[in-house]
């Protein structure tokens, strides 16, 4: 009986199978340039899931065949914003598009907006948008406007940090294993190689993974897909880099069925915005397709990005009143009257994938990426031994931290000085020659015969190389004209190497390598203070590697399915997953303070997480529309917050557990000839989230490791977009994010010491309704835009930030040994500020030539007063509470993008 039953099942659905196959009707159209009516060739028209259904000839026209049904096609070509446009096809009729317009990318003449934040944060941020017709740059002014306008000032959307949204090139997943962010830099200044993006900024499935919370940004570097043709840019700036230059170069798909673009890019300067920066880049980008037949295609893309940059850092304000600039950066000096930064970050981390696209029939497409990313990264810093901390704002050189009035006047005005205001290179150099020292029987332990200039300072590279391989593969089916089935496979294996290197003795002979600390803390123990039990005594020299090594494994796989249901005014999707995480530490030295747990393998963390999602939308009528989207996943622990002190030893964090995320939006999107725009309601609640820091104390004068767990957040708000065409060239658009992001509990907490296992404190952190630091929490914009018949544009925009409030420092929010908190305060709110923009540009054509010239003039009223984010010192003395003020950041004043391209 239950065979019969199977028989009539499959029977059943091979006669609707080949009933929906039957049911077939045209779409056609025209496809011309927005500005010059001329037609395009080899536009892509794509469906939701990025398959090409057709490709425009030397006329701009495409036509295709499918089933009959609703449907939202993409309009795709290097060097234009996607369009999106609606069909109904009937069986057996053509659906005519009619002429449809796409708009030259040159209007978007924007670098990826940057950030200046610690030298410890990343460097980019990569534009947050969806490319769903809706929700695409081209059309959604809310997203657009967060990338470049908000951007800058630390804005994060919906508050998320950047941990939440996954970034993929070609199906590879890009986030950093270890902290969980995208780090952009790794492909900057490849722009016209990037262009082709699908971005979500919400859970909403393009169906390529499981979408977080924060979003997806899926990179495509087909070859096939790229415009063929030459296309050099010439860019000057005063922001990161003064100077660009950057050349790309596609042949199409051609008839042999190869395929092959090439792009390099190379950004310099001796100086960027604030002082003692430099930039040194060089990006390659290689990406060649094979066209096996009609149904697989082989692509193969290789790309790098070389990077050397010296940062800046934030300081105090009482710092920025006696350099009397609050673009002050305290990391650099002069070295033989040149300027010399102590803090280079450099990167060479290049990245190669290798795609199979197979297309068995109309109905199913397979995509499988095999890559790897590896290299090195780090940053270089000073490091000291037996001598005063050499950082020019430290404070027991600051005129707060005495009390003769005397003293203090004459400390403000020796900083006229450089050799006190800037790091003092020459002295390093002075102090590292007059300091012999034997290393034989050094600390009573037999080391090697050596004797020189012990260095005193130092110039240290704290590396963090990695390798990683991925393996991606999804399906995409259309069962009916109803139903599509998505689905695919993840898997991960991670290895983060995490060490210290000798960059410059600084004229010393060798470094001695021994923990400072636990000298001081264990004098009469010679063992705890070696960094290696393996080499006593370890005397290093330039490129050795000393102080840490350890590596960071991590292993994964992650199932996912998602379901589409289309209906006649509606449609709605079902999505799951399942990942299981492998974790552990490898140590490469024995430590003194922790010879039996610091050597080898720690113990394997183990996770099995998973998610749910659904939404869809509703179409009122073809102008109005309701989406929604609600989502519950849970996510294991990243790899940072899972060690007590990594740099020391196998600890696992107390208390620590899997992440859950419950989170849904709602939005109206109106879209009228004169006006469109999207309303958008949101909810998310982060619960059992861990997060680590390590900082000195001063009242137990030796490192501490505050643990904090069971943190809980929640993120609410609302987002508003419009753009309201006020004439035929007239654009006016606003746009307003409203939200209130809080702690909505008092985690617990675990104070260590790090130089032993004592445990300092079991407590709780009092930050219930503390606002979350690092974006600001409400922000507007209202922009005006011209575009003349002839060719060029102009257009301003004004914005205002409120509700920006300091990360905290957790000692001041923990009880004392008596159960008080004596020094608690809610947390520092940075006062509210704008920001005038002003862009512009104009367009030729020239025998074959175009020629486009734009300029991004960003605070052109030069308002240097602005804090976009900060810190409060974690450093605390209960003497002097008020001896640590906080580090904050300044916007830059007026500043410039200039961008010439040439296309051919």
């Amino acid at each position: 009986m239950k065979r019969q039953k199977l028989i009539f099942l499959i029977l059943l659905f091979s006669g609707q199978f080949t009933l929906c196959l039957a049911q077939q009707g045209n779409v056609r159209g025209v496809i011309t340039d927005s500005e010059n009516g001329q037609f395009l060739k080899d536009v892509n028209i794509t469906g939701a899931k990025g398959r090409i259904l057709a490709t425009t000839d030397e006329n701009g026209i495409f036509l295709f065949s499918i089933e009959s049904g609703n449907y939202t096609f993409y309009l795709n070509l290097q060097g234009y914003n996607q369009l999106s446009f609606e069909v109904s096809v009937k069986n057996g009729e053509t659906y005519d598009a009619g002429t449809l317009q796409l708009v030259n990318q040159k209007y978007f003449q924007q670098d990826l907006p940057t950030i200046n934040l610690s030298d410890e944060a990343g460097e980019d941020i990569l534009e947050s948008q969806s490319i769903q017709g809706l929700l695409s740059s081209s059309t959604d002014v809310f997203v657009s406007t967060a990338a470049y306008t908000f951007g800058p000032v630390m804005f994060r959307i919906r508050g998320y940090e950047q941990n939440y949204s996954l970034v993929t090139i070609n199906g590879f997943v890009l986030n950093d294993v270890e902290s969980g962010a995208p780090y952009y830099s790794s492909w900057g200044g490849l722009n016209d190689v990037m262009r082709n993006t699908m971005i979500t900024s919400g859970p909403e499935p393009i169906g390529f993974l499981f979408e977080p919370v924060g979003g997806i940004a899926r990179i495509i570097t087909r070859a096939s897909e790229y415009r063929s043709g030459v296309k050099a840019v010439y860019s000057l700036s005063n922001r990161t880099y003064r100077n660009r230059a950057m050349a790309t170069y596609s042949t199409g798909m051609q008839d042999n069925g190869w395929a092959i673009t090439g792009s390099y890019s190379h950004r310099w300067s001796d100086r960027g915005y604030k002082p003692g920066t430099f930039y040194d880049a060089n990006s390659f980008f290689l990406a060649v397709e094979k066209k096996i037949d009609d149904r697989h295609s082989l692509n193969f893309t290789a790309l790098d990005a070389l990077y050397r940059r010296g940062v800046a850092g934030g300081t105090t304000q009482e710092v920025y009143g006696l350099a009397g600039s609050n673009f002050y950066n305290p990391y650099w000096g002069y070295q033989d009257g040149k300027v010399r930064n102590a803090r280079v970050r450099s990167s060479n981390k290049p990245l190669i994938t290798l795609t199979h696209y197979w297309d068995p029939s109309q109905k199913l497409n397979i995509q499988t990426t095999l890559g790897y990313w590896g290299g090195k990264g780090g940053y270089t810093a000073l490091n000291w031994y037996d001598v005063e901390d050499p950082r020019p704002d430290y404070y027991r050189k600051l005129p707060s931290y005495y009390s003769d009035q005397e003293l203090q006047q004459l400390i403000t005005d020796s900083w006229n000085d450089p050799s006190v205001s800037q790091v003092n290179w020459d002295q390093f150099y002075f102090a590292n020659r007059k300091n012999i020292y034997s290393v034989t029987d050094a600390n009573g332990i037999p080391g090697n015969t050596v004797t020189g200039n012990r260095s005193k300072y130092i110039v240290e590279d704290r590396r963090n190389d990695i390798s990683q391989f991925q393996l991606n593969t999804r399906i995409d089916y259309n069962l009916n004209d109803i139903i599509n089935i998505t689905g695919g496979l993840l898997i991960n294996k991670f290895r983060g190497h995490n060490f210290n290197v000798i960059d410059d003795l600084l004229g010393g002979d060798y470094w001695l390598d021994i923990d400072q600390f636990a000298e001081r803390d264990f004098p009469n123990d010679p063992l705890s203070p070696q960094n290696d039990l393996n080499i006593l005594n370890h005397v290093v020299k330039a490129g050795d590697t000393f102080g840490l090594d350890y590596y960071s494994n991590q292993n994964d796989g992650t199932m996912w399915a998602l379901g589409r249901y289309k209906f006649s005014r509606s449609s709605l999707y079902i999505g799951a997953n399942i990942k299981y995480t492998s974790m552990w530490r490898t140590g490469n030295m024995i430590k003194g303070l922790f010879p039996e747990n610091s050597f080898g393998n720690s113990e394997k963390l183990e996770y099995l997480t998973w998610g749910v999602k659904t939404g869809g939308d509703f179409r009122i009528t073809g102008r109005h529309l309701i989406l929604f989207n609600v989502i519950y996943y849970t996510n294991p622990p990243l790899f940072r917050n899972s060690f007590l002190s990594p740099r020391t030893r196998n600890t696992i964090t107390p208390g620590l557990s899997v992440e859950k995320i419950l989170s849904g939006d709602i939005s109206y999107v109106l879209r009228s000839p004169f006006i469109t725009g999207r309303l958008t309601g949101y909810y998310t609640h982060f619960m059992n989230q861990t997060e680590v820091i390590s900082f000195y104390h001063d009242d137990w004068h030796t490192l501490v490791n505050y643990a904090m767990a069971g943190i809980g957040k929640e993120n609410y708000g609302i987002e508003l977009g419009t753009d309201i065409k006020l004439m035929s060239v007239l654009t006016l658009s606003a746009v307003a994010s409203i939200g209130q992001y809080l702690y909505v509990n008092n985690p617990s907490i675990t104070v260590t010491r790090d130089n032993n296992s004592e445990v300092l404190s079991n407590d709780e952190v009092w930050i219930k309704y503390f606002r979350v630091s690092g974006t600001p929490q409400t922000a507007l914009a209202l922009s005006i835009e011209y575009r003349a018949p002839r060719f060029w544009w102009f257009g301003i925009t004004g914005s205002w930030y409120d509700n920006i409030y300091l990360d905290f420092n957790p000692v001041k929010r923990t009880k004392d040994d008596y159960g008080y908190y004596p020094y608690w305060e809610p947390p520092i709110k940075m006062p509210s500020d704008y920001l005038i923009d002003v862009f512009a540009g104009k367009s030729w054509k020239i025998n074959n030539l175009y020629i486009v010239l734009s300029a991004n003039l960003s605070n052109v009223i030069n308002n240097i007063d602005f804090i976009t984010g900060g810190y409060e010192q974690y450093r605390f003395d209960t003497d002097y509470p008020d001896r640590f003020q906080p580090r904050v950041y300044y916007y830059n004043g007026f500043n410039y993008f200039i961008n010439l391209s040439v296309r051919r």
